[in-house]
């Protein structure tokens, strides 16, 4: 059995060299400038060889296209930046396919751009391979990944206050997971991201944020907490995004993160309170605006949903103090919304 085994497990790593030549083979011509014939075609020949490696070194020969790079990354068999390299790369490769005119068609040498991207890719390819080792105790379960961020353990500055449920943040290079995964999801806003960095990742994401561009927002946010770990701002804003998207889990996620990184941040514990008052949790959010005012006692909107809070709670006198305390805003219509009805009238006595 044992022979067996080794059999089978230097055959997998026969077959997955195999494949990293065979790319080297494609790739080489391309960042060399010799290739003559069509960038379509190229691309389409370096893509399929992106997939023969990933396919090998995650065994997952069902997946394609950016999913089996999101794989790739989740299994840590490629680094963030070759991570990038290859969504660019696919990016590419989907914008050599459209309708182009005839002319786009004829054989032509590799641009500085496709040299750029074939030589980025290949080097993410040769670290997957070498980062990749067929021994029974590194095999992964073949379930599909998701771009859910796992659970959060609180620090113990705030362990009395509230216990997410599931698993726990074991390492910062969790979250770098998480955030490659957010990078991964937004080929081309990435790719246009990834070719004009004048300004800083935080920049561009406040930016894109308020203009609207939500997606490349997040991109950019994305960027910039793996850029910033200590900074919660882009953790931030990446709750918001997912939370104005209706996806009260990641949101939550995010927002845990970054009371994590930051515990005596006032807006992240408001901004973590806000989700959990959104997913149905209020008195877990009630306990994180009081911390956040507990930081920040002038903070009027972590004052006026701690009112929102308390009345969904039934505790109506305490909710009008904290409203009345916090004014006017956008928490009125949540508590007056979530206030009780009044009592019936008291029937008339019988005579």
């Amino acid at each position: 059995m044992r022979t067996q085994g080794c059999s089978a497990l230097f055959a997998e790593t026969e077959g997955t060299r195999a494949a990293l030549n065979a790319a080297r083979a494609v790739f080489t011509p391309v960042i060399s400038g010799s290739a003559v014939d069509a960038s379509a075609q190229r691309a389409v020949r370096m893509w399929s060889a992106v997939e023969s490696v990933l396919g090998a070194v995650t065994e997952r020969a069902d997946l394609n296209g950016q999913a089996l790079v999101r794989e790739a990354s989740r299994l840590e068999r490629l680094s963030l930046e070759g991570a990038h390299a290859l969504i660019a790369l696919h990016g590419w490769q989907e914008q050599t396919q459209e309708p182009t005119p005839v002319e786009s068609t004829l054989e032509d040498a590799p641009s500085d751009t496709e040299r750029r991207l074939a030589t980025d890719a290949l080097e993410a390819l040769d670290f997957a391979v070498t980062n990749w080792s067929p021994t029974p105790t590194t095999r992964i379960s073949k379930a599909s990944s998701t771009d859910v961020p796992p659970p959060l353990a609180p620090a113990a500055a705030w362990d009395s206050v509230v216990t997410p449920s599931g698993g726990v943040f074991r390492s910062p290079g969790v979250l770098l997971a998480i955030l490659a995964a957010v990078l991964l999801g937004g080929t081309g806003a990435w790719y246009v991201y990834g070719l004009r960095q004048k300004s800083t990742a935080m920049e561009d994401g406040l930016a894109a944020y308020q203009r609207g561009s939500r997606e490349t927002a997040r991109i950019a946010f994305a960027k910039a907490a793996q850029e910033q770990p200590d900074d919660v701002r882009p953790l931030v804003y990446l709750g918001r995004i997912a939370r104005d998207d209706g996806n009260s889990l990641v949101a939550r996620r995010y927002l845990e993160a970054a009371v994590r990184v930051a515990p005596t941040s006032a807006l992240a514990n408001r901004e973590l309170a806000g989700a959990l008052l959104a997913d149905g949790t209020p008195e877990i959010a009630r306990r994180f605006y009081v911390r956040a005012l507990q930081l920040d006692p002038m903070d009027h909107v972590a004052q006026g949903f701690l009112a929102c809070a308390l009345v969904r709670l039934g505790r109506v006198d305490e909710s009008k103090r904290w409203s009345d305390r916090a004014g006017p805003g956008d928490w009125n219509s949540c508590v007056n919304d979530a206030a009780p009805p009044p009592p019936p009238p008291t029937p008339p006595a019988s005579r």
